[in-house]
């Protein structure tokens, strides 16, 4: 099947829902529950509580995605293999959205812990059952590459305008009216996202039987251009997540900015990656894929000991300014990384499908997420123990330098990885993505 431009936007704007639900919740959970000392509104758990709950659902996340992704794989259904479960899990996940901010207790309590760490697990569960069918369609929605990019860009601008409107949305909602009111006001347009981007699709059927689990994980891990494809981008993203964890003390410890200056610096930081998304798609039809996410890990792991140095630059910059400049020049590659991971990966996972006739692109999408769950984990906590063995204290704040060094060196050795990944033999303008 292939899309007409009107309706890859539709498929696409999936990406502004899902994003809008899970960034809100990564954003306001810990405030929400176990908010710092002065807030108006009270406590509900403990910070050690509300921390085991999220460390239970994004578990519960971590192993739902082989789990989903080999059920969709396998359903074969008049109404295709990934829609039924965008269509049913999605208003559920919407209600257990709605839910995470009406806790049974209006102060510190047992049950509060129990009521989040249940709903943060179904919230997560139900997250992975539309996410995971949702980008496992990109294949199908693209067959044959063509319009491949343009899909996967409009998805990254959608994605970001999700975050965008969980920052800013979110928080204007919930210091107006609060939070349980926010979530009724939020979940809707969520919902509404990701019902229309499945309405969009109309799926084929595939003709071979299902296959087993344990043979699908098996032939999705014998693809040699995913067994180069998922180490590399496992460890780009963990220098990338370190340095997304970072962000708030990049702009308040190196850069000497007050709280209030951390929402310009993050909508500075999205607004050029948007802009950057028509230029990186431009590369990616001149150089192709292979070459332009290279491109773009190389130019990462250059800036990221720039961002290490804030602060420490033989010139007549202030620290501001310089941490300005630096999330400015990094727009262009964060904006290749959010189009290439996806359309390079639906390219392996089709042409997996086309030489052994078994389609399990859901697997595929799932081993990538199973991926980036993991890391992102791994960063949070190699990021903890940075800070506070060398500390964050300004104006030396060694740890924090540390860790963006980490993630520097954590991407040069992605990018040393990706050159491992197989050429295409066609020229770049003739190439699916």
């Amino acid at each position: 099947m292939r899309l007409r431009p009107a309706a890859r936007v539709l498929y696409a704007l999936g990406g502004f829902g899902s994003a809008l639900l899970q960034q809100t919740v990564l954003l306001w959970v810990f405030f929400f529950y176990a908010p710092p000392p002065g807030q108006l509104h009270p406590a509900r758990a403990t910070p050690g509580m509300v921390g085991l709950a999220m460390a239970a659902g994004r578990i519960v996340d971590a192993l739902a995605d082989p789990l989903v992704a080999h059920w969709s794989d396998s359903l074969r259904s008049r109404w295709g293999r990934r829609r039924p479960f965008i269509l049913v899990a999605s208003p559920l996940l919407a209600v257990c959205f709605v839910l995470l901010w009406r806790p049974p207790d209006a102060r510190i309590s047992t049950a509060n812990a129990l009521y989040l760490a249940v709903t943060l697990g179904v919230f997560f569960f139900l997250y992975t059952m539309v996410l995971n069918p949702y980008t496992a369609l990109l294949p199908e929605v693209t067959a044959g590459g063509r319009g491949r990019v343009a899909t996967t860009s409009l998805q990254a601008a959608f994605n970001l305008a999700g975050i965008g409107a969980a920052f800013v949305g979110s928080s204007w909602l919930s210091t107006r009216f609060g939070f349980s009111t926010m979530g009724l006001i939020l979940a809707p347009f969520g919902l509404a996202a990701l019902l229309t981007s499945s309405l969009t699709v109309r799926e084929r059927i595939p003709t071979a039987p299902p296959q087993p689990i344990r043979a699908t994980v098996r032939s999705v891990f014998n693809d040699p251009r995913f067994r180069v494809f998922i180490p590399a981008i496992a460890t780009v993203w963990f220098g990338l997540s370190m340095v997304q964890l970072s962000l708030a003390l990049i702009v308040t410890v190196l850069m000497g900015l007050p709280q209030s200056a951390i929402a310009l610096f993050l909508g500075l930081t999205l607004g050029t990656t948007v802009v950057s998304l028509p230029f990186a798609a431009r590369l990616i039809r001149r150089w192709g894929g292979r070459r332009t996410i290279l491109g773009a890990m190389t130019l990462l792991a250059a800036e990221l000991p720039l961002a290490a140095t804030i602060g420490r630059w033989p010139v007549p910059l202030s620290p501001a300014v310089e941490g300005g400049l630096i999330l400015m020049l990094a727009g262009p590659a964060i904006g290749a990384m959010f189009i290439l991971p996806n359309a390079l990966l639906a390219e392996i996972a089709e042409d997996h499908g086309r030489r052994g006739g078994i389609r399990v692109e859901g697997m595929f999408f799932a081993f990538q997420g199973l991926i980036f769950n993991g890391t992102t984990s791994l960063s949070a906590a190699t990021l903890g123990g940075l800070l506070q063995w060398l500390g964050q204290a300004p104006p030396d704040a060694w740890g924090l330098r540390a860790a963006l060094l980490t993630a520097a060196v954590s991407t040069a050795a992605g990018a040393l990885i990706f050159t491992r990944y197989p050429a295409s033999d066609r020229p770049p303008s003739r190439r699916r993505l």
